[in-house]
């Protein structure tokens, strides 16, 4: 009677965020991976949930028919059990090394189905754990993205944005997140004034940015951006990167990247910002003092602080 009663609570949890979604309201989460997993996939999340609710109501179903003694809806249900962990597995993979931030909505249905397996049974906790983590492991050993020594990238397809320069300059490419506030002031700084060609890359779909001449891109995949990013061994944005006929040199940071274009993008001068990194991909250089940002820059998957205080180009 347990498992009937914890999956139908749990088709109940999948109703509500099927109402919600459906109305135009944030669905149930505590975090901002939710946000940033659904829009990484390809169905819509009202058509996963509308999934899982059927799931959990076939699941209770199963169970309540168990009691009369026929083993072979528990059978069944069992087995529904193990391909639910199957598929989680492939889901906590994706947060994980594809989108490099967990949905707790996510996480909550998956402590549900795992508890629904353990009161199956320790047998049946077994053999999901091996199943779970087979399909794991092997996912891990797959690569999904682009190649680590970022050979055949095409930067331009996660471009959302871009602003026309000087022709013959360098190429800018702009790593940023909608959320945070050290990108915002970046982009507010290239809308004060510039003369560089510069796209915009957000690690996230968004739909306008806040640059009045920008033109902007119907179709582009910010999937590609954090898949490059990852690819580096990056975490944090704002990240800016200028493309010459030699090598791509990497810019991390609000302060650094604000100095770039300032001395750069304003006047007609140039500034060495060489370096190397032993994470960075052949054909990459990586500003050596910038490598440890941290104040001025914002951990991919999380909410930068509003309130930072601005900071002043060139200091």
């Amino acid at each position: 009677m347990i498992r009937a009663i914890l999956s139908f609570l749990a088709s109940v949890l999948t109703a509500v965020q099927v109402v919600l979604i459906h109305t135009g309201r944030k669905g149930l989460c505590f975090n901002e991976g939710c946000e940033i997993v659904d829009n990484m996939t390809n169905i819509s999340p009202l058509y996963f949930n509308v999934a899982g609710f059927l799931f959990f109501q076939a699941l209770c179903w199963l169970f309540l028919l168990g009691r009369n003694g026929s083993e072979y809806w528990h059978k069944l249900a069992r087995l529904f059990l193990l391909a639910a962990l199957a598929a989680e597995a492939v889901l906590v993979f994706f947060q994980h090394s594809i989108a490099t931030v967990f949905c707790s909505y996510c996480l909550v249905i998956l402590a549900v189905i795992v508890l629904l397996n353990g009161c199956c049974g320790v047998r049946q906790l077994v053999r999901g754990a091996v199943i779970f983590f087979a399909v794991f492991i092997t996912c891990c050993s797959l690569q999904f993205g682009p190649p680590s020594t970022g050979r055949g990238i095409s930067l331009d397809s996660g471009s959302m944005a871009m602003v026309n320069g000087e022709k013959g300059g360098d190429k800018l490419y702009l790593f940023f997140s909608d959320s945070c506030s050290h990108c915002e002031k970046v982009i507010e700084a290239i809308a004060a004034g510039n003369l560089c060609a510069i796209r915009f890359n957000p690690i996230e779909k968004i739909e306008k940015i806040a640059v009045h001449d920008a033109v902007l891109f119907a179709n582009y995949d910010p999937q590609v951006n954090r898949a490059l990013l990852q690819s580096m061994s990056i975490n944090e944005v704002p990240i800016l990167m200028v493309k010459t006929e030699e090598e791509t040199r990497v810019l991390k940071g609000e302060k650094r990247i604000r100095e770039y274009l300032e001395k750069t993008c304003r006047q007609s001068r140039s500034v060495d910002y060489g370096g190397t990194s032993r994470n960075m991909p052949s054909g990459y250089s990586f500003l050596p003092e910038m490598q440890k940002s941290k104040e001025d820059a914002c951990s991919l998957g999380t909410d930068c602080d509003t309130n930072v205080p601005p900071t002043s180009a060139g200091q």
